[in-house]
Formats: structure tokens, C-alpha cells, sequence
């Protein structure tokens, strides 16, 4: 009896041994398995931040905002920046207004100068395109006397004619002719306005001048009158008089 009930000990005892053995063995899978996805993912998350840090501002095609996040970098220089694209290298740079030596040192290591050629090529082309444009406006302004010359007959006729046409002088334009005078003194403010340069308002004003101010002794004492100076004076001298 002794010996079966110490059989009876013994198997439990490695029933229960057996039970905590494969409790733990299954508590260590469980644990490998939880970890093993944190660790990829941290494994992910180290790699992704390892390549953002890597990553680089390319100056010539980076957007505004982008710049932005360069050292140093505020919104007015980053469009200084854009406006004078493309660059070669950090040299180029220097010439960007506001750009300092310290800036430049703490901002290279995070930039590239990729797509130069792209950029250079965009502004070869815009600059081919203004030139182009340019002299389309000026063979289409020269184009233009050649076209009225090369016109339909009825065009030419009619040109022909109007330049045939006698230039009116003198009376039959209504300003003097060639050696005519008049009598600042006694001639009327429509009168007054057949002398060269002369309107309405400076043939009102020496009819008004001469009735304030009496008779004009000299033909130079015009010059009194306001708005009538050397200038005006020099092109109506030889048409005027005070006496008759």
C-alpha cells in the first residue's frame, strides 16, 4: 500500500511538473510573439526617421514652404532664393540678397543642387520665347508701311490723291500767311487767334491785358500777357504790330 501511494506522489509530481513546464513554454512563445511586431515596427519607425533626416532640400525645386524649413530660412528668403534660381553650388548662393556666410554654413549640409539643367533649360526657354515674341512685334511693326504701300489699287489711288492735294496757307487755313500782320491793338479775339500758337484762352487773355492795362506800346510787351512768354513770342513776332 506504502509503495502505490508513493507511485500515486510520484506521478503527480511530474504531472504537475509537466503542466508548469508547458505553461512556461507557452508564456515564452507568447512574449516572443508579442515583441516580435513592436520590434519591427520600431525597426520601421528608426529606419523612416533615419531617411527623413537623410533626405535633403533640393534649392532649385523645392516649393516655398519647403525652404522654410531650412536653418535659417525665413519666408522672405526663401522667395530671395526662388527668385534667383538656378544654382550650381553653395558659391551661388552667396549672391542670394540677405544670404550670410554663417547662414550658408548651416544650411549646407541639408541641401542639394539637383535639376540645375532642368532649370537652366526653362529659363533658356523662356528668355528663346521673349525673344521670339520681340521680334514677332518688330517684323509686324515693319510689316506694316509695306502693307499699306502693297494695298489694293483703290487704296493707292486714294493716297495718291490726298497727297496731291494742295497743302491750304495762309488765309485759306485760317492762320497768316508769309509776311501778314495784325494789329494787336485793335484786332478782335478771333483775329487774334490766326497768329501761330494762339487759342481761345491767349486771345481772350490779350484782349482782357490790353483793357486793363491800356494799348501794348511794343510788339514785346505781349510777352506781358499771361501764358504768352519767349517761347510763344519768338513764333508770332514777324505776324504782329502795334500801330497800323
Amino acid at each position: 500500500m506504502i509503495r502505490e501511494r508513493d507511485k500515486m506522489k510520484a506521478l503527480q509530481f511530474s504531472g504537475s511538473r509537466l503542466r508548469w513546464a508547458i505553461m512556461m513554454a507557452a508564456l515564452i512563445v507568447g512574449t516572443v510573439m508579442f515583441q516580435a511586431p513592436l520590434q519591427a515596427k520600431d525597426g520601421t519607425s528608426g529606419q523612416t526617421k533615419k531617411s527623413t533626416k537623410a533626405a535633403k532640400v533640393d534649392i532649385n525645386s523645392a516649393d516655398k514652404s519647403t525652404l522654410e524649413t531650412l536653418p535659417g530660412i525665413g519666408p522672405t528668403m526663401a522667395q530671395n532664393i526662388i527668385d534667383g534660381r538656378p544654382y550650381r553650388n553653395a558659391a551661388d548662393l552667396q549672391k542670394v540678397s540677405g544670404m550670410t556666410k554663417s547662414k550658408l554654413n548651416a544650411l549646407k549640409k541639408d541641401i542639394t543642387f539637383g535639376h540645375t539643367a532642368m532649370a537652366e533649360n526653362k529659363s533658356s526657354t523662356r528668355a528663346s520665347r521673349k525673344k521670339k515674341s520681340t521680334e514677332s512685334e518688330e517684323t509686324a511693326t515693319t510689316s506694316e508701311p509695306s502693307r499699306e504701300s502693297t494695298g489694293t489699287a483703290g487704296t493707292v489711288e486714294k493716297s495718291s490723291r490726298a497727297s496731291q492735294a494742295p497743302t491750304p496757307t495762309g488765309s485759306e487755313s485760317g492762320k497768316l500767311g508769309a509776311g501778314e500782320q495784325i494789329n494787336i491793338n485793335t484786332a478782335s479775339a478771333g483775329d487774334l487767334e490766326r497768329l501761330p500758337g494762339i487759342g481761345p484762352a491767349r486771345s481772350q487773355a490779350i484782349v482782357e491785358y490790353r483793357t486793363q492795362n491800356g494799348p501794348f506800346k511794343s510788339p514785346e510787351d505781349i510777352m506781358n500777357v499771361k501764358g504768352i512768354k519767349s517761347g510763344e513770342f519768338s513764333k508770332i513776332k514777324d505776324h504782329i504790330k502795334v500801330s497800323d
